[in-house]
């Protein structure tokens, strides 16, 4: 609609009515479009949702009163102003047509300057109610925004609570593996014997054990197999250290040859997620065995990371605070992926990772 140009539907079964409101319309800020009954105006009115409806009470087929109700159910065209034409100056017509929705109302015969005056009055209150619902419209959006301010601010904090967690993460394994061989390594040489042949031999021991903790430390922080090869070649070489570290064998259906990659923030996460269940499986669950299931389709991402060990529940404090299971959470989040954890006292836990891929991969 031209913010200038004015367009007014006439719906009236009578042709001479629709010719003498057309000629007293006729200004150039004014564009008339005419319909010569209810069906043909509601048809009419949906296509090109008119500034202001000048409708007709008595129409066969469908009245005045019945079009309005038509109208005014219509979501695209509900809001349009409606001045209702009649010939009867009754009291109860005028209050059907109220009820109807009608806004206001002209008699005939027409007074052109009564009719230029009811448009424009109604050509401002239906400007005063698109501002309304414009400001209703900002206020919500404001109100939206504020919510949003308030969700980044919550994922920020998140963001240094898992970059907080997981330089505590690494600093204790600095001081419980590397510190310790470390200092073991310093006491062999500050202390000589005489049989240099051992020193050397306990030495280099240390500084073998040394080097490996350090490279699955590296590894830990950051496989190079994800970054080259993708998420199924890192999973796959995740799992056989685990395994060769903890004896406890992972049942899992991972083709490390599979090529097909992931936006790595994807990627990234489902691996720690990954390496924070099994450490956990690892460090409380007491069992000998577990499994990780991968499921890939072309709208899905989904893994499980399953044990039938000891369990916990997962409402209590220990689980709410727990450091492994709020970073996997937190990753989660994040991402924009579903993690669910679901665990029973003595009979195991399940791991869940999901990612929506639409638009995406």
């Amino acid at each position: 609609m031209n913010n200038n140009l004015y367009t007014i539907l006439v719906i009236d079964d009578e042709m001479i009515t629709r010719t003498t409101l057309a000629a007293l319309l006729e200004k150039p800020n004014f564009q008339v479009e005419l319909a010569e009954d209810g069906i043909q105006g509601l048809e009419l009115a949906r296509k090109i949702t008119p500034d202001v409806i000048l409708l007709d009470v008595m129409m066969p087929h469908m009245d005045g009163f019945e079009t309005c109700k038509h109208i005014r159910a219509d979501p695209k065209i509900g809001e349009v102003p409606i001045i209702m034409i009649t010939a009867l100056d009754e009291r109860d017509m005028m209050l059907k047509g109220l009820e109807a929705g009608a806004d206001d109302f002209l008699s005939k015969p027409f007074d052109s300057l009564e009719l230029e005056i009811r448009l424009r009055t109604l050509m401002r209150v239906d400007r005063y109610r698109h501002l309304m619902d414009e400001r209703k419209k900002l206020k919500s959006t404001l109100a939206e925004l504020s919510g949003k301010n308030i969700q980044l601010h919550s994922l920020s904090q998140q963001v240094l609570n898992a970059q907080e967690n997981e330089r505590r993460r690494i600093a204790m394994e600095l001081h419980d593996e590397v510190g310790q061989l470390l200092t073991g390594l310093k006491l062999i040489l500050e202390h000589p014997r005489e049989n240099k042949s051992l020193v050397l031999y306990e030495a280099h021991a240390v500084a073998i054990e040394l080097i490996q903790r350090v490279r699955e430390m590296s590894l830990n922080l950051r496989p190079s197999a994800l970054d080259d090869f993708g998420l199924f070649p890192a999973l796959d070489g995740l799992i056989k250290r685990f395994a060769s570290q903890t004896k406890i064998i992972i049942h899992h259906n991972i083709n490390p040859l599979e090529e097909r990659r992931f936006e790595k923030f994807i990627e990234i996460t489902v691996f720690r997620v990954v390496q924070e269940a099994l450490t956990n499986i690892a460090r409380h669950a007491g069992v000998n065995e577990a499994s990780v299931t991968l499921t890939v389709t072309d709208d899905c991402l989904q893994v499980s990371i399953i044990d039938t060990g000891k369990g916990f529940d997962v409402m209590s404090k220990d689980a709410t605070s727990s450091v492994g299971i709020s970073g996997m959470t937190e990753r989660m989040n994040m991402a924009g992926g579903i993690f669910t954890l679901k665990s029973i006292p003595g009979e195991g836990t399940i791991v869940l990772v999901k990612f929506d891929l639409n638009g995406r991969d």
